[in-house]
């Protein structure tokens, strides 16, 4: 679990990075966008079969709770893994996934062991993020808080830290991760927590159900659910793709277009990059004037940029979410601007 931007994707890659041989593994993704790139971010690195199945078009936690179940069923039939992963989207409501997991019909299939939540310190210094209740939600809800880009905290602000989630939940335990990668000793740590069964459900069960509320003003979330079963190539044959959604008060855009398309990789960042109040940029993109056609996943926060190479793909995805719903975006003219860029108009 953990916020938009917290670092969900790449912490669940560096431990793919070392766990992923000593059991067989499967993740399920919770995307809030339609189009689903975050399966993309990451399989960039994983071996070929680490399966990965991927919720979109909204949070697992208030839709219907039947693409979770479907999703989960298809993941522990047909690939019956040691371990499942689940990354909701960040706008979760992290104690109604618990507790739908913890449901009588799941037990015989899953044990659930210890709920994690990542924190990003960089955000938790911004009182918009810290005081925020759908904020909170995340660490209230879990067994395990994963604190990373810390190192810009002096030890005054690392005891503030300390003391904010323990405030929030008392018996969390904190696991400090090195930039990108896991120490030796997070290592540890993680193993011990990956083999506890999480107490977080009977512990909390007293919490009043928190709603999840953004930073900007409250607004009605969307009622638009993807195909929850297939990709999303499957659910919308028609190229290019768009579209422009609102839910729980954030904004967000996207876009799929052929395969065959390329594009400027330092044109389309500088594009992405001055649009307006933008809280996460993801995409997996076909560059432009590249000898060896080569393919490239974007995840951008405001305060990090990973760009990593991958392989080719069904399509180009690009996905923006914006803080803030009181924005004026015009969607026409960005979608103008984009195609343009793609050398189309349409």
């Amino acid at each position: 679990m953990g916020f938009l931007g917290s670092g969900k994707t790449s912490f669940i890659n560096a431990c793919i990075a070392h766990f992923q041989h000593q059991e067989k593994w499967a993740i399920l993704v919770n995307e809030a966008g339609q189009i689903g790139i975050d399966e993309k971010l990451l399989t960039a690195n994983a071996d070929h079969d680490l399966a990965i199945r991927q919720v979109s078009g909204g949070c697992i936690c208030c839709t219907s709770q039947l693409p979770l179940q479907i999703a989960l069923a298809r993941l522990t039939s047909e690939y019956r893994p040691d371990r499942l992963w689940i990354e909701p989207t960040g706008l979760a409501h992290p104690q109604e996934l618990i507790e739908q997991l913890s449901a009588p019909h799941w037990q015989t299939a899953l044990s659930l062991k210890s709920a994690i939540s990542i924190v990003n310190a960089r955000h938790w210094q911004d009182a918009r993020y810290r005081d925020n209740e759908g904020y909170q939600a995340h660490v209230r809800f879990c067994d395990v808080v994963v604190i990373n880009r810390f190192h810009q905290l002096d030890d005054t602000q690392k005891t503030q830290l300390t003391a904010w989630v323990k405030g929030l939940n008392p018996k969390a335990k904190l696991i400090w991760q090195a930039e990108q990668t896991l120490s030796e000793d997070n290592l540890q740590q993680l193993q011990q927590a990956l083999k506890q069964s999480s107490q977080v459900l009977a512990e909390r069960s007293h919490y009043q159900q928190i709603s999840l509320t953004s930073f900007a003003q409250s607004h009605a979330p969307s009622t638009t659910q993807a195909d929850t079963t297939q990709s999303p190539t499957a659910a919308n044959d028609d190229l290019p793709f768009r579209y422009h959604d609102v839910q729980n008060g954030y904004q967000i855009i996207g876009w799929r277009v052929s395969a065959d398309w390329t594009i400027d990789m330092t044109v389309l960042m500088e594009w992405l990059l001055a649009l307006p109040n933008w809280q996460r940029i993801k995409s997996v993109v076909h560059i432009k004037h590249t000898h060896d056609e080569q393919w490239q996943t974007m995840n951008f926060t405001p305060d990090s940029l990973d760009l990593i190479a991958c392989e080719p793909q069904t399509d180009n995805r690009i996905e923006v979410i914006f803080l803030d719903n009181t924005i004026e975006l015009d969607f026409n003219r960005l979608d103008t601007e984009l195609m343009m860029m793609f050398g189309h108009i349409s």
